[in-house]
C-alpha cells in the first residue's frame, strides 16, 4: 500500500517540477497559433484562386467578343478592366518581337 502511495507522490512531484520548468501556456499558445496561421493561409489561397478565376473568365469573354467581332463589347471590357488590357498588350508585343 505504501509503495502505491509513494509512486503517486513521486508522479505528482514530477508533474509539479515539470510544470515549473516548462512554460505550458506558451506551448499551448504556439499550438493554437500554428493552426490559426494555417487557416489564414488557406483563406488567402482561396481568395487568390477566386481572383484568378475572374481574370480567366474575363480573358475568355474578351476572346469570344473579339472572335465574333463584337467590337463595342470588347471595348467596354477594356474600359472596365484597363489593367488586364495592359497585360494583353504586353503579351501581344512580346509575341510580335
Amino acid at each position: 500500500m505504501y509503495t502505491n502511495l509513494s509512486i503517486w507522490f513521486l508522479v505528482v512531484g514530477v508533474l509539479i517540477l515539470a510544470s515549473n520548468l516548462i512554460d505550458v501556456p506558451y506551448l499551448i499558445s504556439k499550438l493554437f497559433a500554428k493552426s490559426k496561421a494555417k487557416v489564414e493561409i488557406i483563406e488567402t489561397v482561396k481568395k487568390e484562386e477566386g481572383f484568378l478565376e475572374i481574370v480567366s473568365l474575363w480573358y475568355q469573354l474578351k476572346s469570344k467578343c473579339d472572335q465574333y467581332d463584337l467590337k463595342v463589347a470588347s471595348d467596354k471590357l477594356d474600359e472596365v478592366f484597363p489593367l488586364l488590357n495592359k497585360v494583353i498588350e504586353e503579351d501581344t508585343n512580346a509575341k510580335v518581337s
